[in-house]
């Protein structure tokens, strides 16, 4: 599997800035060192997946209790996450795997509010990048990229790149040079933590890194893009009662999770010691982006250091 380093995906993401929203920031952040500090602050929360719950496919020591802790004390929560490879029950099934069990209603997944928005013709073929492992949640004609159809598509969904290789992406992008298509692309990530300092290319940098002349056919929905913020404030209002600015979104990206959130209305948290910025000095990029999260993070040990 390709991969980054943090330095490299950060400045990737850095590069690419003036393709994301607009948010105002802070100046300074809140250090949070004290359950009750969130609590005061907020009475729902958004959870990225990747970096906040687990890296890899290992779960982080002390989500578990993070989870715990918002159960008890009635804080209702959705984990808002950008994968996209997996369909939804599958993407429980590896929670459960790694001690997480979570309601369907309290995931909400960029692939989920993908069909949403993607509404195919009848007539309209679409290439579908994505590991074939698993049959797709809707109807549609298409084809996946480990077969030939797939490149007289009249479209592409981009879902996960772990299949994906260097070797496709430059016949793709010359065909697309040759001929533009619309490209749906459910998870705008550059990079993903796999721990030790090593980040994953996802679908966003095979996509979301490409010249102007290819951007402009792409559709994005994930954080730090509007949608799938609008599809879960929503949901956070109807099913809650809860306005955004009483809601914090717990991420540990600042261009995905915090720009997003910033953007969206919601208060933002920045986990630090774990995913994008583990064993990182944070303000460094705080600085460098001047992307400030309302709360920063250390690690859940705080929390429940007694």
């Amino acid at each position: 599997m390709p991969t980054l380093d943090t330095h490299t995906a950060f400045e990737a993401y850095e590069r690419m800035r003036h393709r994301f929203l607009q948010a105002d920031f802070q100046k300074t952040s809140l250090n949070v060192e004290r359950l009750e500090t969130l609590f005061e602050e907020a009475d729902g929360f958004f959870l990225d997946a990747f970096g906040v719950l687990n890296v890899g496919n290992g779960a982080i020591e002390g989500a578990k209790m993070f989870i715990a802790a918002l159960r008890e004390a009635k804080k209702p929560f959705f984990i808002l996450s950008n994968s996209a490879s997996l369909p939804k029950s599958e993407l429980m099934l590896f929670f459960k795997q790694i001690g997480f069990i979570f309601e369907p209603s309290e995931i909400i997944t960029s692939r989920e509010v993908l069909w949403h928005y993607f509404k195919p013709e009848s007539q309209t073929s679409w290439g579908v990048i994505a590991p074939h492992l698993h049959t797709l949640e809707h109807s549609f004609l298409h084809t996946f990229h480990t077969q030939e159809a797939f490149w007289e598509s009249d479209g592409f969904l981009f879902l996960g790149s772990a299949s994906w290789s260097e070797s496709f992406q430059k016949r793709w992008i010359d065909s697309l040079h040759v001929k533009p298509k619309p490209i749906w692309i459910a998870n705008p990530d550059i990079s993903a933590p796999r721990g030790q300092g090593v980040y994953s290319k996802e679908p966003g940098f095979y996509t979301l890194l490409s010249e102007e002349a290819l951007f402009t056919h792409m559709h994005f929905i994930g954080k730090p893009f509007s949608e799938i913020f609008e599809y879960a404030l929503s949901r956070a209002k109807r099913e809650w009662g809860i306005d955004k600015e009483r809601i914090v979104m717990v991420g540990d990206t600042l261009h995905t999770d915090i720009l997003g959130g910033c953007a969206a209305g919601v208060q933002t948290l920045l986990v630090e010691g774990y995913g994008f910025f583990a064993e990182q000095k944070v303000d460094m990029f705080i600085e460098n982006s001047g992307i400030v999260p309302h709360f920063r993070l250390k690690n859940y040990e705080i929390l429940f250091d007694t």
